[in-house]
């Protein structure tokens, strides 16, 4: 879980810098690639929850 969570707080980290610069060091294209894919990694991960627990949340 450490990963994950090390994770999130760069990528968050990098969005707090882009929000402040006035030049955007990515582009948006690139930004909502990384957004598609980590959504479908959450999708992936929802789809392999037993049925029961997917109900639960």
């Amino acid at each position: 879980m450490t990963d994950l969570s090390d994770e999130l707080a760069a990528k968050r980290a990098a969005i707090r810098k882009a929000r402040n610069s006035t030049k955007p060091a990515v582009p948006a294209e690139q930004v909502l690639a990384i957004l598609k894919a980590d959504l479908v990694r959450v999708q992936a991960a929802i789809d392999a929850l037993p049925h029961e627990e997917r109900r639960a949340g």
